[in-house]
C-alpha cells in the first residue's frame, strides 16, 4: 500500500515546524508531550484529531507557541484526511523532535520558515 506522503514531503514539514517550535521558544519536553497525547485513546486515527485539540490546549495553556501548534494540527489533519493514522503521525512528530534537537542550540541565520526544506536546513547544518 502505497503511503499518503513521502519522507521528504514529512521531513520539510517537520523541519518547518522545528523551527518554528525554536522561534517561539518551545522546548523539546512539549514536543513529547504532543507525541504522547496520540497514545490518549485507542483507535489510531482518533488520536489525529484528539492530538490536534491537544496541541492547541498546550499554545493556550504556555501562552506561546500558536503557530507552532497551528501547523502540527494543519498537518495532522492531512494526515487523517487521506485516512492514515497514529503510526505515521507518530513518525511525523518523531521527526519534528529529531530536528528540533539538531537545532536547539543551534544559531540560526536569518530563514523563511514558510519556505525553508530539510536540504536547506542540513547545508546550514553542515556549513557551521
Amino acid at each position: 500500500m502505497k503511503r499518503a506522503f513521502s519522507y521528504k514531503d514529512l521531513l520539510d514539514n517537520a523541519t518547518r515546524i522545528a523551527v518554528q517550535a525554536k522561534l517561539d521558544g518551545l522546548t523539546k519536553t512539549q514536543i513529547e508531550n504532543i507525541i504522547g497525547s496520540l497514545y490518549m485513546v485507542e483507535d489510531a486515527r482518533d488520536a489525529l484529531l484528539i492530538t490536534q485539540l491537544f496541541a492547541h490546549r498546550q499554545a493556550e495553556r504556555l501562552g506561546r507557541g500558536r503557530k507552532t501548534m497551528s501547523m502540527i494540527s494543519k498537518f495532522l489533519n492531512e494526515i487523517y484526511v487521506k485516512n492514515e493514522d497514529r503510526c505515521l503521525a507518530s513518525e511525523f512528530l518523531g521527526l519534528i523532535k529529531w530536528v528540533f534537537e539538531c537545532i536547539e542550540e543551534v544559531r540560526l541565520p536569518m530563514i523563511d520558515v514558510n519556505t525553508l526544506t530539510f536540504d536547506a536546513l542540513m547545508n546550514i547544518l553542515r556549513g557551521r
